[in-house]
């Protein structure tokens, strides 16, 4: 797998777990709730905020970790005080989140502008919200896209997870 060293350091941190004892099903695209979860253990946030989403049950394994980055505020939800805990996560939303982590765990990105996505076929495909995030990324060597593109809208597997954690870890050491 291309992502080996990435899931298997991770792994070591107990950032990232399987999907079962012996498998990590690495092509499986991520929920939201799991990504928060992954994003909120790697930089080590907290948060004294105790309120949540309406749509997270306060028993849910993801409930602790989404209320901290919500009261982080690195998310903001659907609207309606939603998350959509269990829905799949967009890559361009993923990136959003990223930045806002990265930002608020004070870490520094070099300036970028929305002309480093032209390097993209599929940069058009980009969402206005997110145009700004991505160029951050991809200025910063966090995100390389893949066969020139950045696939805005395709669903994050964990593998490409895992690759963009650790490379935001190994940036910060």
């Amino acid at each position: 797998v291309w992502a080996a060293d990435a899931i298997n350091t991770l792994a070591e941190r107990e950032i990232i777990q399987g999907t079962s004892e012996n498998t990590f099903s690495p092509g499986r695209n991520i929920t939201r709730a799991d990504f928060a979860i992954l994003l909120v253990r790697a930089l080590k946030l907290t948060s004294d905020a105790t309120e949540n989403f309406s749509d997270v049950e306060s028993n849910a394994y993801y409930a602790e970790e989404i209320a901290t980055a919500k009261g982080c505020g690195i998310i903001s939800g659907v609207g309606d005080n939603k998350f959509n805990p269990k829905k799949q996560i967009s890559r361009q939303d993923m990136m959003v989140i990223v930045v806002r982590a990265l930002q608020k765990d004070g870490y520094t990105l070099d300036d970028a502008d929305d002309t480093t996505l032209q390097k993209f076929d599929d940069a058009s495909q980009v969402a206005d919200y997110a145009k700004s995030a991505i160029a951050l990324l991809v200025t910063n060597d966090i995100i390389t896209g893949s066969n020139g593109k950045i696939n805005p809208n395709g669903n994050a597997t964990r593998a490409e997870v895992a690759t963009l954690i650790y490379r935001i870890l190994n940036q910060k050491a």
